[in-house]
């Protein structure tokens, strides 16, 4: 393992409750009711393809003008509120291995959620997001994209990810996809799903990570 991806929503901060919050607040204004499962079935995908798909509880899509204020309702609510997830900030101090940060967002809520977590200054430089690519996850582009800023193989490459998107994408590019569980939004069966899509490992928080990369550092 040469170098490591984390995702950012749900991983790297803990920022999924407040979006949905976002979302059933927006979608709400326009007579739309959004079914949790139907959300959480669209985690890590990126806006666009998010509003292309989740339809209310009474069959109609968001209208494509409120696009803009779903990302303002997103914003305010991150940058009042967002964490990062426990044990980070003491974990990325012992990573000896380079990383990055590849997320379905765009870049100005990628900073956003990472300055207001304050650890912003932690990625600068190696912050990638589906607009930079042609598609957005559970496609390889991102990942690859990453791992070639990087300078690594996609196959010596770790992937943090909360989402079947993510682990996917990460599949599809020949990486080592973790599943991440230590967000507050998932729900218990959450594990169950990553490791159907691929992951090679469940991690319930910063510490089993660490173990997973030491074990894996020296095989």
């Amino acid at each position: 393992m040469k170098a490591i991806i984390f995702d950012c929503d749900g991983v790297l901060v803990n920022s999924e409750t407040l979006t949905a919050i976002a979302y059933k607040r927006v979608y709400a204004r326009h007579g739309l009711t959004i079914a949790p499962k139907a959300f959480s079935a669209m985690l890590g995908m990126k806006q666009a393809d998010i509003l292309a798909n989740l339809r209310g509880e009474e069959g109609g899509l968001l209208p494509a003008e409120a696009s803009g204020e779903l990302t303002e309702e997103i914003l305010s609510l991150l940058g009042q509120k967002v964490r990062h997830t426990p044990g980070l900030t003491a974990f990325m101090d012992r990573l000896d291995l380079p990383y990055c940060v590849a997320s379905s967002s765009d870049v100005p809520r990628i900073r956003l959620s990472l300055a207001t977590a304050g650890i912003l200054d932690r990625f600068e430089g190696r912050i990638f997001s589906s607009s930079m690519v042609a598609n957005g996850k559970p496609a390889p582009d991102l990942f690859l994209l990453a791992a070639e800023k990087l300078g690594a193989d996609p196959v010596d490459c770790v992937v943090f990810e909360d989402s079947v998107a993510g682990v996917t994408a990460a599949v599809a590019a020949g990486m080592t996809p973790v599943g991440y569980i230590g967000g507050e939004h998932l729900p218990p069966e959450h594990d169950s799903k990553l490791r159907a899509a691929g992951a090679r490992e469940i991690v319930q928080d910063w510490h089993a990570a660490e173990g997973f990369l030491r074990r894996g550092t020296r095989s």
